[in-house]
């Protein structure tokens, strides 16, 4: 089993690698057999996304020099993700934002069938605004929300407290379980269906040349035939 953990912070030692670094202490006391991948974000040197949609055809990104590729085969090979990132003027971080513009999740559904856990830390307000984004992309790419989390800290204190420990080893306990069914909720089903169906098969079949890296990716993960 192998889970992957994505840390938006451009802090390495703030709030949200705390958390992080909780869910990845638990979920190895909880089964020792489990291998986590902790990555911090700011440790990527993530270029922007240029819109060329080279991804599209080849399914890699044309830019290089940084670790965005190696991600996207973490994610891939993953049996679940927890995702986390604080909240930053009522949103996720602009370094979260830029790996997922550059991570080409969302058109390949790289997160398909995989249960996720969505985390953010905020201060003042707006913290379920930041997890309704998170929880938006998770879905759009594919996989569905197995939980969630906002926590409200002040500025550079220690975020984690008996209550916090209680609640994330639950949550924890809740994702390796979804790990385990190896099944995702029928409501998740019934929304990636739809998506891929109406919205994105006829955008990419369209031409099939363009996007053969999306039609690849789409067959690796038993999308389409």
């Amino acid at each position: 089993m192998k889970i992957t953990i994505i840390n938006g912070s451009p802090r390495k030692n703030g709030a949200t690698f705390k958390v992080l670094n909780l869910f990845k202490e638990l979920l190895e006391n909880i089964n020792s057999g489990i291998n986590v991948e902790f990555i911090n974000l700011i440790d990527s040197d993530i270029k922007y996304c240029i819109g060329c949609q080279h991804c599209y055809k080849t399914g890699k990104c044309i830019i290089s020099g940084d670790s965005v590729e190696e991600i996207h085969e973490t994610i891939k090979n993953s049996n679940g993700v927890i995702f986390g990132s604080p909240t930053y003027a009522s949103n996720v971080t602009g370094l979260f934002k830029n790996f997922h513009d550059r991570v080409h999740m969302t058109m390949e559904q790289l997160l398909y069938r995989k249960p996720c856990i969505n985390i953010t830390t905020f201060e003042n307000a707006m913290g379920n605004k930041t997890l309704g984004i998170m929880k938006e992309i998770a879905i759009n790419a594919g996989g569905y929300n197995a939980g969630s989390i906002a926590i409200r800290n002040t500025f550079n204190k220690d975020p984690i407290n008996d209550k916090i420990k209680d609640k994330i080893k639950k949550l924890a306990s809740k994702l390796i379980n979804r790990i385990q069914i190896n099944e995702p909720p029928m409501a998740s089903k019934i929304y990636t269906k739809i998506a891929v169906s109406i919205f994105l098969k006829p955008f990419v079949f369209r031409n099939k040349e363009h996007n053969q890296g999306i039609i690849n990716s789409w067959i690796e993960r038993q999308i389409i035939k």
